[in-house]
């Protein structure tokens, strides 16, 4: 059940090199160029709900580093491979958010002590100029030395050297607050690395489950003080089968895993709860009986793993769990995210982050069946981010999926070793392998079960690849190595884009160089922009299928490195890569930034668009982006989307000349209740690729009024009693009708389903009873009737509040009509609140 995989693969490597340059006979390709191809759109990504601001680009006096593309330096592994140092007194960093925010988490990395002692240095925040409570930093979690396992005994071969931070906000700041982390006289740190800072508006805390026992309620201490190992173990017996567990908001230690089968442990939201300890899990039964019906959502899981030990059992999710779902649980801190043993069937994880791990994110090991990793955002971690290992039982139809990984230290971003029917779609890479990997690796390794089918889909890979110190040669951002065995099970890898690979973007190699092969890879729709070496480099026989695959910005000595048989079929629109050189396999690579290949450049404003709360199946107004292109030369479109609960509409087309925009408007329908996100993107052959915009809002629930705020009118207003009153907030301002009949209606904005009306009248009144219907429309002009005339008592004894429900229908204008008052000549109403089935 431990991680041994890393283990495995190091030791591999010292005894792969391989003799490619060695190899004869180049195979001969000639390109048919008979089929014209748009260029691939790649994969989005996760939908995430916050903006990711990079220190390089914000307000600064501190110093930029980077880009480095050299293994253990601190520029290599930031984002986009550039940061910012703060180094001395007043020196700072400071973003100005551009979207509506309550929370910032901060990546970071601090010096290591000389012994690698841990400390705990301060950083100083600033909102608009006002102190903040400071940040407590640690480099407990960072700088790791040597050669696997690895030590934190500072030495030779420093690596692993971010963490992060955040902090929850009382209060909601607007776009364009400031953000400023600066170093004063209390931060004692010789200097503080800044690599980014995400910005979130964080929805409330979820209540308690109906039915559920709290932890709290068996003796759990919410400070954190206390160990709540006891409480958590009795709350689940307490719940049953089929039961609930409820973490409330609060921070639980837990020092020992919590075995679960057949129950739900859910939480306030993964801002709000956390569990945390250096023994903490939460683990299914083992297989071959693995648990069932295990469904966790809702909370975060910190560990307190500080090195690499793979004969730990310190992961955040572990064991085998059939038929069971882990949905939006941050976990951070634990040596792998969520290592899952098999054999065992049907495992979802959808909404994940999973962050600074010392070894992988996600690991499907040993026959895990129909499973799946979705919508999930993985940073940081020490090894394969996500992986299906197939060692002794296949893997099988099991998928990643939509999600974004973001700086694996070691090995790749995604890993798929044997198995078959597996499926690699819509993902989001950017800077993997950074050492002893790629982006996107498919390979017969580790002593895997053949390889079946395979299928890689709509994914984009960014800088992905590095030197891999054995080898002496790169690592493509996209890779397949028949290490231990032939590879004859179909590839199929469609609509991949590839972009600023520091080596070269495409790689199959016999890692061991015992003469296997690669056979029925299908390679089409995939376009490769900028390479620091080759477009395509072949380094064993055997065959594949090409079909547009086209190449720009390559800059290695030709087009492929191929030296023996590999046989390409030409499948037409191919171009960019049809050279061939032999005997080179490591030449200097040129990094990126690459001079550009189109003198295009899009940017998007604003970068990110959020949506009032609206009622489920409702249509929201437009809101509109401008997609700008800044270049010298046009670009060209080749596809603008939406994800999540967003529909588009642009004016863009096919080109955006030098020095244009256009126009994308984007409208929220929500299919469900609470926070709905999403994405824009625009793909074009633009240097900077494909550019993304963050999408969120709210499906409308009981709790959010749809009318507040919203427009109103009125048949008449007596004196100064105003239609506007009844949306104000205010219980003690009302609007009353200079006679009967009369009414009053709101304006929501957008057309929605709505099922419900409340009235209240001021507090302070005595009873009064009044006789109305409730009208609905979507044009102000046809009103349809959904709640009959009816006679209602408005009793301060229920503080006169009236709610009238009716069958949901869908709406913009709701009208309240009063034709009776035993309180006054004309209706009356203070406040009138509508909501959404």
């Amino acid at each position: 059940m431990s991680s041994l995989l890393s283990r495995r693969r190091v030791t591999s490597r010292v005894t792969a090199l391989v003799s490619s340059s060695l190899l004869v006979a180049s195979a001969v390709t000639i390109f048919s160029g008979s089929i014209a191809s748009a260029a691939a759109t790649g994969g989005a990504g996760a939908s995430l709900p916050y903006v990711e601001l990079q220190a390089e680009s914000a307000a600064t006096n501190g110093t930029i580093i980077g880009p480095s593309y050299a293994y253990g330096q601190l520029a290599d592994e930031a984002s986009g491979r550039k940061a910012v140092t703060l180094q001395g007194a007043a020196k700072y960093v400071e973003f100005t958010s551009t979207a509506t925010s309550n929370s910032i988490d901060v990546r970071y990395s601090i010096p290591d002590t000389g012994n690698g002692s841990v400390y705990n240095p301060q950083l100083s925040l600033y909102i608009n100029g006002a102190k903040q409570t400071n940040f407590t930093l640690t480099n407990a979690y960072s700088w790791f030395y040597g050669n696997y396992p690895f030590t934190n005994a500072p030495g030779a071969n420093p690596h692993h050297f971010y963490d992060e931070v955040h902090r929850l906000f009382g209060t909601s700041y607007p776009a364009g607050t400031k953000f400023r982390l600066q170093v004063d006289g209390e931060d004692t740190a010789s200097s503080y690395t800044i690599d980014f800072a995400d910005f979130e508006n964080v929805g409330g805390a979820l209540g308690q489950p109906a039915g559920s026992v709290s932890v709290t309620s068996k003796g759990a201490d919410a400070t954190g003080v206390n160990d709540a190992t006891g409480a958590f173990n009795s709350a689940v017996a307490a719940a049953g089968a089929g039961g609930t567990v409820w973490i409330p908001q609060g921070t639980f230690k837990v020092t020992q895993h919590i075995v679960l089968n057949n129950v739900s442990v859910k939480g306030a939201g993964m801002w709000y709860s956390t569990v945390k300890g250096g023994g903490v899990g939460f683990y299914g039964n083992s297989a071959p009986s693995p648990s069932t019906n295990v469904h966790l959502a809702d909370f975060a899981i910190v560990g307190d793993v500080q090195d690499r030990n793979d004969s730990a059992q310190v992961n955040g999710i572990g064991g085998a769990m059939s038929n069971s779902d882990v949905s939006r649980v941050w976990i951070e801190h634990t040596k792998v995210g969520a290592w899952m043993d098999g054999p065992f069937n049907a495992m979802t994880l959808t909404g994940m982050r999973i962050r600074n791990v010392t070894a992988d994110g996600v690991n499907f090991h040993n026959g895990v069946t129909n499973s799946k990793v979705d919508n999930s955002d993985i940073r940081n971690t020490g090894d394969d981010a996500l992986a299906t290992w197939a060692e002794i039982n296949a893997d099988a139809f099991d998928t990643f999926s939509n999600n974004t990984v973001q700086y694996p230290i070691l090995a790749n971003a995604i890993a798929i070793y044997g198995g078959h029917d597996n499926t690699v779609t819509g993902n989001k890479v950017i800077d993997s392998g950074l050492t002893q990997g790629g982006g996107i690796h498919v390979a017969q390794r580790f002593s895997s079960t053949p390889l079946g089918l395979t299928t890689v889909t709509n994914n984009t890979l960014i800088r992905d690849g590095g030197l891999d110190p054995n080898w002496n040669f790169g690592i493509g951002a996209f890779w397949m190595d028949a290490r231990d065995g032939s590879i004859s099970g179909t590839t199929n890898v469609d609509n991949l884009l590839i972009q600023q690979s520091p080596y070269e973007a495409i790689q199959l190699i016999d890692g061991f160089s015992k003469g296997y092969t690669i056979s029925n890879l299908n390679l089409s729709n995939v376009t490769i922009q900028g390479t620091g070496t080759f477009a395509i480099q072949e380094q064993l026989n055997g065959s594949a299928r090409l079909t547009n695959v086209t190449a720009t910005g390559v800059n290695g000595p030709a087009g492929q490195y191929r030296c023996g048989s590999f046989a390409i079929t030409d499948g037409g629109g191919n171009s960019g890569w049809s050279t061939t050189t032999c005997g080179n396999v490591n030449p200097a690579p040129i990094f990126p930034p690459f001079p550009p290949t189109t003198g295009a450049t899009l940017g998007a404003n604003p970068s990110s668009l959020s949506f009032a709360a609206l009622a489920v199946g409702g249509t929201s107004a437009a809101k509109t982006v401008t997609i700008s292109n800044s270049g010298s030369s046009a670009a060209t479109v080749s596809s603008v989307a939406v994800s999540g609960d967003y529909a588009q509409t642009n004016t863009c087309g096919t080109s955006i000349a030098a020095g244009a925009s256009c126009t994308v408007s984007v409208t929220f329908k929500p299919t469900a209740n609470g926070t709905r996100t999403g994405s824009l993107t625009v793909a074009s052959n633009a240097t900077n690729g494909t550019v993304t915009v963050g999408l969120s809002g709210t499906g409308g629930v009981a709790a959010v009024d749809l009318a507040a705020g919203k427009g109103t009118s009125a048949s008449g207003v007596q004196q100064t009693y105003v239609a506007a009153n009844v949306v104000d907030s205010n219980a003690a301002t009302y609007w009353e009708a200079p006679s009967e009949p009369g009414w009053v209606q709101v304006d929501l904005g957008a057309s929605q389903s709505v099922s419900r009306v409340v009235l209240k009248l001021p507090t302070t009144w005595g009873v009064r009873t009044q006789t109305l219907s409730i009208l609905t429309s979507t044009d102000n002009a046809t009103f349809g009737t959904a709640k009959a005339s009816a006679t209602y008592s408005f009793d301060p004894a229920s503080a006169n509040t009236v709610t009238i429900t009716f069958t949901a229908t869908t709406a913009r204008y709701v009208r309240v009509n009063i034709t009776a008052n035993t309180g006054s000549t004309g209706g009356q109403v203070s406040s009138f609140e509508v909501y959404g089935s």
